[in-house]
């Protein structure tokens, strides 16, 4: 067959060995540091637990103020949506109060208000109106009122007078009733 692919060579050279450095027996001198190697190691053990103790304090802080932020981060948060939520409203309120104020005017017009009384009641403005003047001063005997009828003037006496006094309280309780409804019309 044929020849190997690798070409064996023989190490002529010599084996690199490891540089090796001399090391004292440790016992021998532990004898002298062990009491600077105690002390020492109660210092770096007591400034250890010193720190950690700090990072601890200073951890827990931290996670105080954190927790604290996201409260106050909430609570305004919770703020900003009522106060959205409230002007939402008080806007929905404030169409509303447009929208009756529109159907209020719209419900009180004269016209509306006349033709309803004309549709709905057969009602009709007066074409003949007939006013009574009940003044102290003496009326002539023949004065007729409203259709036809004579005035209490031309009866005489004590009946004249009675007559008088009834028409005159019912007129007053009329002034009443009228001047009260003027009152609560204005105020509307």
């Amino acid at each position: 067959m044929g020849a190997a692919a690798l070409k064996h060579r023989p190490r002529s050279e010599g084996v690199s060995t490891p540089r090796l450095r001399l090391v004292h027996d440790a016992r021998a001198k532990k004898g002298r540091s062990q009491a600077v190697s105690s002390r020492r190691q109660a210092c770096h053990l007591t400034r250890c637990r010193r720190g950690f103790q700090w990072s601890c304090a200073a951890l827990a802080i931290l996670t105080l103020v954190a927790f604290a932020r996201v409260q106050v981060t909430v609570r305004a948060t919770e703020i900003a949506l009522a106060t959205n939520t409230l002007r939402q409203d008080i806007e929905t309120e404030r169409i509303r109060s447009e929208a009756l104020e529109n159907n209020k005017m719209s419900l009180a017009a004269p016209a509306r208000i006349e033709g309803i009384a004309g549709d709905s009641m057969g009602m009709q403005v007066a074409q003949n109106v007939a006013y009574l003047d009940l003044s102290e001063a003496e009326a002539p005997e023949d004065v007729l009122v409203g259709d036809g009828e004579r005035s209490f003037a031309s009866i005489s006496g004590k009946v004249g007078s009675l007559i008088g006094s009834v028409m005159r309280m019912g007129t007053g309780g009329e002034q009443v009733l009228l001047v009260g409804n003027t009152g609560l019309a204005s105020a509307r």
